[in-house]
């Protein structure tokens, strides 16, 4: 398991999402945050990996975000070659908190 402090953008911006309640919005938000390329064929490999793996007992030390990390970077599906670092998630936690708004009635 990778520490808080150490988290890169994408293992930050999984943790902030909801890719298990929610894959198809989570991945738009990756796109959105520059980290993958939104094509069908990277949504359903996204959408089949969260199912196969919904549930599923882990080794020791991992976690579902470190493997769907790990699936999205071996498929190539990760835009950015040198991830940027985003300790604690702060920054991809506040994202996604604005981004979530973009849909809401404004009262």
């Amino acid at each position: 398991m990778i520490l808080p402090t150490h988290w890169d953008k994408l293992t930050a911006t999984l943790f902030a999402v909801d890719f298990n309640g929610n894959p198809e919005e989570a991945w738009r938000f990756l796109a959105y945050q520059g980290l993958v390329e939104d094509t069908p064929g990277g949504l359903e490999f996204f959408q089949d990996f969260i199912a196969r793996n919904r549930g599923r007992d882990l080794e020791t030390g991992q976690t579902p975000v470190g493997n769907l990390a790990s699936a999205l970077l071996s498929e190539r599906l990760v835009v950015l070659e040198s991830l940027p670092k985003d300790p604690s998630g702060r920054s991809s936690k506040r994202s996604f908190r604005l981004w979530s708004r973009r849909s809401a009635v404004a009262a």
